[in-house]
């Protein structure tokens, strides 16, 4: 009997070492597996509890696909004794594109998710790594996105967030920068409300959509030379204007998941 209780105390210690020492490769396979492929984490190190790595998108599983990678390491290291209360708190840094650590808590059996407030800084080539239409548009520039605390339930996000591209340029135009611009939202998912807005810049663009339960996104809007603009400016956007949506006049309109 007592060898048996020896053998089941070894079993457990063995158990939990491995947990704590499990490498990060084992998340970076987690991630890999749920997102099929398209958010990777490139070059893991460290383990579980404290590792680093690459964030790679990438428009589909298969290695020939455009794939972007965000320079410098992400870190990560949730906390062992949340698990003790059921639940993950979890901590993401990156030294330039984290104003502030990210705090997750996440429930393990199903409720509430809390996300910490933070603004997020990404180079807009990240956005290549989506897909269509960003792999022909190659923009380059700032993203920045704001949030105060997100809060996610089952078939429901709430929590004000906004989208900013500074400094926007496009492989399709020699025109850099060709505009700042603003994506604001009502902070509720679905039904989600959704305002485009140009701050600066040559380009204007403006709009609104909604993202409706089934998340497809609706969005009306328009493109065009600010009025005013130098005419050489403006000859250098006609192209990029035109590739954006069906002409109309000096503009395009824009229309996506409208039919």
């Amino acid at each position: 009997m007592r060898t048996a209780l020896y053998l089941l105390a070894a079993l457990v210690v063995l158990t939990l070492t491995m947990l704590v020492i499990a490498p990060a490769q084992w998340a970076a396979s987690s991630v890999r597996s749920a997102t099929s492929g398209r958010v990777d984490l490139a070059e893991a190190r460290g383990t579980v509890w404290n590792g680093s790595a690459v964030l790679v998108l990438a428009a589909a599983a298969d290695a020939s696909e455009t794939r972007a990678s965000l320079p410098e390491r992400l870190s990560w290291q949730p906390s062992p004794w949340s698990l003790l209360a059921g639940q993950i708190n979890l901590t993401i840094a990156h030294p330039s594109a984290l104003t502030q650590p990210l705090n997750i808590r996440a429930p393990l059996f199903g409720g509430t998710t809390l996300l910490g407030a933070t603004t997020v800084r990404l180079p807009a080539s990240l956005l290549v790594g989506i897909g269509a239409p960003w792999n022909t548009v190659r923009p380059g520039g700032i993203l920045t996105l704001s949030w105060d605390r997100l809060q996610i339930e089952p078939g429901r996000i709430q929590g004000k967030l906004s989208a900013e591209w500074q400094y926007a340029s496009s492989a399709l135009t020699p025109v850099s920068p060709m505009g700042h611009y603003r994506l604001q939202t009502n902070g509720i998912w679905p039904g989600t409300q959704l305002e485009l807005l140009t701050i600066s810049g040559p380009l204007e663009l403006r709009g609104s959509g909604t993202i409706p339960e089934g998340g497809r996104l609706r969005f009306t809007g328009r493109a065009q030379a600010l009025a005013g603009t130098d005419p050489g400016v403006k000859a250098q956007l006609t192209g990029l204007i035109s590739l954006l949506g069906r002409r109309d006049g000096d503009g395009a309109l824009l229309n996506f998941g409208g039919g």
